[in-house]
């Protein structure tokens, strides 16, 4: 067990997922969707998020596996569904980029000669060095930067508040809503898959201790935390300086504004630098999971999930590695590699709902041992109700993309299709699902 993750491992893992792109690459952008109505957004993204929470909990629950998505879409929809899933799931990664050159943002606000590509780079690289070593000491760092983090997340509330103009944020609808109904709704979405980061717990949940208690408990505590940080974070960010000189800016603007410059290089450094690299490292320690489970089922080469001696998948994470550096290096623009990377990301949330309506006539005997369990016509109808908002969130996401980058996508999904085709008769479940166990 010395090698599990315990509560306080997940925790960790969890805020560090969660902040990261959304508080310190997407705020500006938000803002200038939202106006003055980033606040409120944000509370509405961190119920979205909730939502989408549920179906990950029930399942980490009643099923806790490494590479866990992948294992729900296989087990309780059909094994292409799982297959679909992962190349669906690994077209969203370019999000990894978004994490890197974030943070090669933030450090050119310090050093601005330095270059975004090698700065981003080097980010790659380093994180997965450290998830090279282990999952066990990538948690250890994770929850010393997370610590940091929140810290510096909370020198920013306390020297900005004093400062908040609240005549700016009361709630009318010119302030809420400067843009229309839509742009908020397209904000506050974008947010809630910035809030959402909890859910990849799921992707460890066979290296978790107690799974069945912990990775709902980590999940919900979580996201709680970040929300109470990321409304009072919006508050000052969209209430201290005019709407125009922060629309479309990262918060260092705010923050080189109300603090003093010792404390304004400990935010950068210690909230935007930590925020962004906890992200990388903590995607990098849970992307291959699915990838490393479709091997051993035959669906890629099984030496492909061959692990270090420290646990660590070698090729597959240098494979996300490279996933992560294509956009880099090729000068994608970071809002096309987020439209990109959401509008994928909420396919495959859809299909993380309805594996979870059908767990209960799948798999009654897990389900029935389940921490989280409900009667299942209860359960079935909550579903219903999250795959609803969370369909009309996708379409709102999706709705941003342009053809070219549809026809890409399109192009990806039929050529895994037809890989998958090519490599089904190699399939062979390597699961054998018992109640709370790993798998």
């Amino acid at each position: 067990m010395g090698n599990k993750l315990n509560f306080t491992d997940c925790l960790g893992f969890c805020i560090g997922q969660i902040v990261g792109s959304g508080i310190f690459v997407l705020t500006g952008i938000v803002m200038g969707l939202t106006g003055h109505g980033m606040p409120y957004a944000f509370i509405l993204a961190a119920i979205i998020s909730l939502l989408q929470l549920i179906p990950m909990a029930i399942m980490g629950s009643a099923m806790p596996a490494t590479g866990g998505s992948y294992v729900y879409a296989k087990r309780l929809i059909g094994p292409r569904a799982g297959f679909v899933y992962l190349m669906i799931f690994v077209l969203s990664q370019v999000l990894i980029a978004t994490f890197a050159l974030g943070f090669a943002d933030y450090v050119q606000v310090i050093f601005p000669g330095v270059s975004t590509k090698v700065v981003a780079t080097l980010a790659i690289l380093a994180a997965a060095g450290v998830n090279i070593i282990g999952l066990k000491t990538s948690a250890v760092v994770q929850k010393g930067m997370v610590a940091l983090l929140l810290i510096s997340l909370g020198v920013y509330i306390v020297f900005g508040l004093p400062r908040v103009s609240w005549e700016m944020l009361t709630p009318t609808i010119d302030n809420l809503m400067p843009n229309g109904f839509l742009s908020f709704l397209q904000g506050a979405t974008m947010l809630s898959f910035a809030c959402g980061g909890a859910k990849f717990l799921a992707e460890n949940g066979g290296e978790v201790e107690n799974p069945g208690k912990t990775i709902p408990r980590a999940m919900v505590v979580s996201t709680l935390i970040v929300a109470v940080f990321y409304a009072l974070v919006g508050v000052v960010a969209a209430g201290v300086l005019p709407l125009d000189q922060v629309a479309g800016q990262n918060i260092s603007v705010v923050a080189k504004d109300v603090f003093p410059a010792p404390v304004y290089l400990f935010f950068v450094i210690g909230g935007a630098w930590f925020a962004l690299l906890t992200t990388l490292n903590g995607t990098l320690s849970w992307v291959t999971r699915g990838l490393q489970r479709a091997s051993f089922d035959g669906w890629l080469p099984k030496s492909w999930g061959k692990e270090t001696k420290s646990g660590a998948p070698i090729y597959l994470l240098g494979f996300f590695v490279v996933v992560g550096l294509i956009p880099v290096l090729t000068g994608m623009d970071t809002t096309d590699i987020a439209n990109m990377g959401t509008g994928c990301s909420k396919l495959s949330d859809l299909l993380m709902v309805y594996a979870c309506f059908r767990l209960p006539d799948v798999l009654p005997e897990v389900y029935e041992k389940s921490t989280l369990k409900m009667a299942p016509g209860k359960l079935k109808a909550v579903m219903v109700l999250v795959f609803l908002v969370l369909g009309g969130t996708s379409a709102v996401s999706l709705s941003s993309l342009t053809g070219g980058q549809f026809l890409g996508m399109g192009v990806f999904i039929v050529i895994a299709i037809i890989v998958m085709l090519l490599r089904q008769k190699h399939f062979k479940d390597a699961d054998n699902f018992k109640a709370n166990s790993k798998a």
